[in-house]
């Protein structure tokens, strides 16, 4: 018998997949950070109540349109010295020590291409003036200096009547940052920085007169009618130490005859007048001090006031006359003032 034997090949089904891997293409770029090339204000020597410019010019390879600000402090330094960001950064307002200029983007990165600046603190004897800032193009999607990568930035300032006065080596420091889309930063500062001279000022109101009436020849310091309030406030503003000062007039005049002003106190010759004067309604020989023609100090320990100032309401005069004077009516001025200690 022959046996024969089928044999048939094993085939096994295989499942078909679809594509496990795709490829995309990644990209992205870099958003450089700003840089503050130059902080510059060419007075190294300020005054108060006076206008100065500083130039802060700024780069930015994104363009202008990629900043969101820029800051521009100046900020009194007790000891002088180079300052760091971190010392920049630490500074706020403040009308006796820090004013702070701040450029804002209406749309950084958008297409407004508009900002505005404005300084701190507002409401006070700091003020902004005319500046330059970038400005769009001739039309809505033009950008005009925003599509630039470097700008100008010009802030005219007029500096705060109390910023505080510099007589040593203290310095008012001048610094800027620039803080793009990204919140990236960069700042500089103005290395020569800036003194601050000493601004007093005083307010007597107009038209006071103080009036002794009528008065006896021998009149004495503190005799009877020889005090006289000045009747009105006096006021100080100043940004350092300062003193408060009287002075009167040589001659006091009358219709016919004239009076002279002796500051000995002595009185001892005819026609011979003294005054005595303080901040104070109480006489005291030890503290009401004799007027001279070129001016004495009532109070030397002014210091450093507030843009509101300090008050004075208990000024006072004191008279004395010779013992022998002509009858009649006289008048002379005494002025009061504020210097600089």
């Amino acid at each position: 018998m022959v046996a024969l034997a089928l044999v048939l090949p094993l085939v096994l089904a295989l499942p078909v997949y679809a594509a496990t891997e795709g490829s995309v293409t990644g990209e992205f770029g870099i958003n450089v950070a700003p840089t503050v090339d130059s902080v510059s204000l060419t007075q190294t020597a300020m005054d108060p109540q006076a206008a100065y410019t500083v130039s802060v010019q700024v780069s930015e390879t994104d363009t202008i349109n990629d900043l969101g600000t820029v800051v521009l402090k100046l900020w009194y330094d007790s000891d002088g010295g180079t300052p760091t960001e971190g010392d920049f950064d630490g500074q706020s307002a403040n009308v006796q020590s820090c004013a702070v200029i701040t450029w804002t983007a209406d749309d950084p990165g958008g297409t407004t291409y508009t900002g505005s600046a404005a300084l701190t603190p507002a409401g006070t004897t700091w003020s902004l003036g005319a500046s330059t800032l970038p400005v769009k193009g001739g039309g809505p999607t033009d950008p005009g200096d925003f599509g630039d990568t470097t700008f100008t930035f010009s802030f005219t300032f007029t500096v705060g009547k109390v910023a505080t006065e510099t007589p040593g080596s203290d310095i008012w420091q001048i610094a800027a940052k620039a803080t793009d889309t990204m919140s990236q930063t960069g700042w500089n500062n103005d290395g020569e920085g800036s003194s601050v001279n000493y601004y007093g000022e005083i307010t007597v109101p107009g038209a006071t007169t103080v009036n002794w009436g009528s008065m006896k020849a021998g009149t004495d310091f503190n005799g009877t009618d020889s005090q006289q309030a000045l009747g009105v406030t006096v006021s100080y503003v100043a940004n350092g130490n300062y003193d408060k000062k009287v002075r009167a007039g040589a001659t006091w005049s009358g219709s016919t005859y004239t009076a002279n002003l002796d500051d000995t106190g002595s009185c001892g010759s005819a026609q011979d007048l003294a005054l005595r004067a303080d901040d104070s309604a109480t006489y005291n020989v030890s503290t009401a001090v004799l007027v001279d023609t070129a001016g004495v100090s009532i109070d030397a320990t002014g210091t450093q006031t507030s843009e509101a100032g300090v008050s004075v309401a208990a000024m006072n005069l004191w008279l004395k006359l010779a013992s022998t004077f002509n009858s009649d009516t006289y008048s002379g001025t005494i002025t009061y003032a504020i210097v600089n200690r």
